[in-house]
């Protein structure tokens, strides 16, 4: 017969648990989390500056708006989380898996995206300024509304992006692909276009 004690815990019951564990022993001044498995961990809201989340499992985690700002996340797999209005700003995201990942309205300024992987990311609304997105894979993200005021993103690969009403102003995409990508109502002043790839681009501003 299934038990019905209330007192066993379910899956989201255990990540908010492990949520609040993580909080406590940064608050005790532990800041070095690497490789360890947080896949689905719940931790919103959270200050957590200058974390060491270094090649950690944070696959399908909730981290809206958590304080990452200076966080090292090289190469961490964040697929399908939610970090919604976070911030991580100067965080080091240097080829972390970012696939299906919501960053909506995130500060991204001055973070290091080089080589990651943010195909299908949701990053509407959010401050990619003066970002290193260098040899990205930004195929089919959303960067509608997104300020990438002076961002690098040399040869990154925008295939089927959106960047509807984006902020590409002093941008560098040289050698990027935005084969079929969307620029309706772009900003692109003073942005470096050396070599890009431009075929069947929709509403391009250039």
């Amino acid at each position: 017969m299934m038990s019905t004690n209330p007192k066993i815990h379910s899956p989201t019951s255990n990540a908010f648990a492990r949520g609040i564990a993580l909080k406590k022993m940064y608050e005790l001044g532990r800041k070095d989390f690497d490789s360890e498995n947080f896949s689905g961990l719940k931790l919103s809201c959270c200050k957590l500056p200058a974390i060491n989340l270094t090649s950690s499992d944070l696959r399908d985690a909730d981290l809206d708006l958590t304080d990452l700002s200076g966080a090292d996340l090289r190469g961490a797999n964040l697929e399908r989380s939610s970090l919604s209005f976070t911030n991580l700003s100067n965080a080091d995201l240097s080829n972390a898996n970012l696939s299906g990942v919501n960053l909506g309205g995130a500060d991204l300024s001055g973070a290091i995206l080089r080589g990651a992987i943010l195909k299908n990311a949701n990053l509407r609304g959010a401050n990619l300024s003066n970002a290193h997105l260098e040899f990205a894979d930004m195929q089919e993200t959303d960067l509608t509304g997104a300020n990438c005021f002076s961002c690098n993103l040399s040869y990154s690969n925008l295939k089927k992006s959106n960047l509807t009403e984006a902020n590409l102003n002093n941008a560098n995409l040289r050698k990027s692909d935005l084969t079929d990508a969307v620029l309706e109502g772009t900003g692109l002043n003073n942005a470096n276009l050396e070599g890009v790839n431009l075929p069947n681009i929709t509403e391009q501003t250039l």
